[in-house]
């Protein structure tokens, strides 16, 4: 594992991972400066991968994905875990907001569920 720096984020398989891990950001160099990630790569690929979907003062969002082959492997507990370390060692609040499954990661991961909402899901 290791923390996203700007090759890292540069990577194809980092990007196709999740097009939102620095989408909120105007530049890969802003991500770098402002936000926080943490990769798993394996042979030269990013296989899991927690990030700061968006930033606010007082802390971050939380966007994390991992590729279909290496699900169920405990890497996207390993990330996020990453991220959130990271977040409290900084005066950081990593804010989770899940609509899927990662609510029970979340749940494992210490955060409690406030309220339920809709979600609606765009297919294109």
């Amino acid at each position: 594992m290791k923390k996203v720096d700007e090759d890292i984020a540069n990577t194809e398989s980092f990007q196709e991972l999740s097009e939102d891990f620095i989408s909120q950001f105007a530049s890969i160099k802003y991500f770098i400066n402002r936000g926080v990630g943490y990769a798993i790569i394996r042979n030269g690929q990013v296989i899991s991968a927690a990030t700061s979907f968006s930033i606010y003062d007082e802390g971050i969002e939380i966007e994390i994905a991992t590729n279909s082959q290496y699900r169920r492997k405990g890497l996207v507990t390993i990330t996020a875990a990453a991220i959130i370390l990271d977040c409290l060692e900084n005066g950081k609040y990593p804010s989770w907001d899940g609509a899927n499954e990662s609510v029970q990661l979340a749940q494992k991961l210490g955060y409690m569920l406030k309220e339920t909402y809709d979600t609606y899901f765009i297919n294109q």
